[in-house]
């Protein structure tokens, strides 16, 4: 049990990833974790948990929008952008402005100021919430159309992910009364191949069929189950390693459990 002893010893603030776990990501990050059962479900949520963020696509979401609203130009959106967030981030940053702006060149989004809209939440329990938003909403053709950008290189989901996540746009978005007859726009741009330019995905909204509510009750229990699969797991982890900095005698075989291959020995 090499493996499990290595990740009991790696310093972890478990307290803090247990106050992430009860945090969930919004939107597409959340979507993400859920698989055809609880078990894989877990791992990908513990993935996600464990994995060190090293940079974010905030800077170019920042100046995308305001491409989209304010019509800037791209030399603007990306002097700016590389001003701003880590430098491990900037090219990839810069990468996702220049294949937006390809898109642009076709689509032409005509400047119409920022329309102020709340983030809105998509309910997993009593006290579990998946943040919802689009980047920007804008007016054209006299109907509001909110218009949701990802910055991701890959996009792995299979059908019924991304069923899943324009049900929850919808549920928790798309449902208000200012959009509930409006069209929308999913923005992604993946790289086809390595060293090669993103290029757009563009899903408009009806592209994907919702969810029927049965299937995305399961999905929502899916994720609960996982959670509790997790914070087992977590809870296990932290007491462990406890034991093991307070030179306690090791756990016998039984007891132990690898935590990416071995949940189904947690209670």
């Amino acid at each position: 049990m090499a493996q499990e002893s290595d990740e009991a010893l790696k310093p972890r603030d478990y307290g803090k990833l247990l106050q992430k776990l009860d945090r969930p990501p919004s939107g597409l990050n959340w979507v993400r974790f859920i698989e055809t059962d609880a078990p894989s479900t877990a791992k990908k949520i513990l993935s996600f948990l464990y994995g060190g963020v090293t940079f974010t696509y905030q800077p170019s979401y920042a100046v995308i929008k305001d491409g989209i609203e304010l019509g800037i130009s791209r030399e603007t959106a990306i002097a700016t952008a590389r001003k701003r967030g880590a430098p491990d981030g900037r090219l990839y940053n810069e990468q996702l402005i220049e294949a937006f702006y390809a898109h642009q060149a076709e689509r032409n989004y005509q400047p119409t100021g920022s329309l102020q809209f709340n983030k809105e939440l998509f309910r997993i329990s009593r006290n579990l919430t998946v943040p919802i938003s689009p980047l920007s909403v804008i007016r054209e053709n006299g109907r509001f159309v909110p218009i949701f950008v990802c910055g991701w290189a890959e996009l792995q989901l299979s059908e019924k992910q991304r069923r899943l996540y324009v049900t929850i746009c919808e549920d928790a978005f798309l449902s208000l009364t200012d959009f509930q007859n409006s069209p929308a726009e999913f923005l992604f741009f993946q790289r086809p191949r390595k060293n090669q330019p993103r290029e757009a995905e563009i899903w408009q909204r009806g592209d994907y069929k919702q969810l029927p509510d049965n299937d995305l009750s399961d999905c929502v229990e899916t994720y609960l189950a996982a959670r509790e699969i997790v914070r087992a797991t977590l809870e296990a982890a932290r007491e462990r390693t406890s034991e093991l900095r307070r030179g306690a005698p090791e756990l016998e075989p039984s007891n132990t459990f690898d935590l990416f291959s071995g949940l189904e020995k947690i209670d």
